[in-house]
């Protein structure tokens, strides 16, 4: 990609499906980032012929990309952290599966794959299983040209490690506020370390100094300007993915979802346009 785009992540938004993408596109975004609806634990309802001409009508009539498909629900089962041959690991390739089909029919070019609540990888047995499914979950969307991208709380040199133990393309979110509140990294450092060819997009945050919530782009302790620097540093192009969670405390005391979201939305596009 040879310009910036900038979407959000529909799970920080007030509504969901055709709806979070309209207001979306009302907002002024490029792109919206959903989630899979529940998957297993509602019983995958994106697979819906009627509820997917839904989500693409009013990508259409918005002019909004569907950047990509999180799969939200499955970061909170424990699935990927067991042996693919165990029941829970069942589970997990059973919802990757269905998952790609998914994206196939609504034209997500790319799944997203996290390791985080009660998936988080915390010691080397999680990791070696996630490690297979991410394996596989490469296999099974590489059939239908998806890309698989990886997004962990782990330290930069652990996801370095999962690159490459899995190969096969895969790639990762970098998300600039996370280095700092799970392990007290600098994001900007974390970024120059990757460098350009493994980022794929980016999701964009910012939090207070008690690290409890977020905060508008600039106003927190992330850095913002210094991440900015890093990403010109690295010369990355592409998505930028607001994951700001403007209904929550304490944003939510600032104003309405629609003007937070258009002020981060403004504070992307003037740091990031001359990229």
């Amino acid at each position: 990609m040879d310009k910036n785009r900038f979407g959000i992540c529909e799970w920080v938004m007030p509504v969901s499906g055709a709806e979070a993408i309209r207001l979306a596109g009302d907002i002024g975004f490029d792109g919206i980032q959903l989630t899979e609806r529940g998957g297993l634990e509602a019983g995958h309802p994106l697979r819906e012929k009627k509820l997917q001409q839904e989500y693409l009508k009013a990508a259409d009539e918005t002019c909004i990309t569907l950047q990509a498909m999180h799969l939200w629900s499955l970061c909170r089962l424990a699935g990927m952290i067991h042996p693919v041959d165990s029941p829970a690991g069942k589970i997990a390739t059973e919802c990757i599966n269905i998952a790609v089909d998914i994206c196939y029919a609504l034209n997500i070019s790319t799944l997203m794959l996290t390791s985080g609540f009660i998936c988080n990888i915390k010691n080397e047995t999680d990791f070696c299983n996630f490690g297979q499914h991410l394996m596989n979950a490469c296999d099974i969307a590489g059939e239908r040209e998806i890309q698989v991208v990886f997004e962990s709380t782990l330290p930069a040199l652990r996801i370095q490690q999962m690159i490459e133990k899995v190969g096969n393309g895969l790639m990762v979110c970098f998300d600039i506020f996370n280095p700092i509140r799970f392990h007290y990294s600098k994001p900007e450092n974390e970024i120059v370390q990757f460098g350009r060819s493994v980022i794929h997009h980016f999701h964009v945050k910012d939090g207070p100094q008690d690290m409890v919530g977020c905060s508008l782009l600039g106003d927190g302790a992330g850095g913002f300007q210094k991440v900015i620097e890093a990403i010109n540093t690295v010369g990355f192009t592409g998505w930028f993915v607001s994951e700001n969670y403007y209904c929550e405390f304490p944003l939510n005391k600032q104003g309405s979802f629609v003007e937070l979201a258009r002020k981060d939305l403004k504070t992307m596009r003037q740091a990031l346009r001359g990229l």
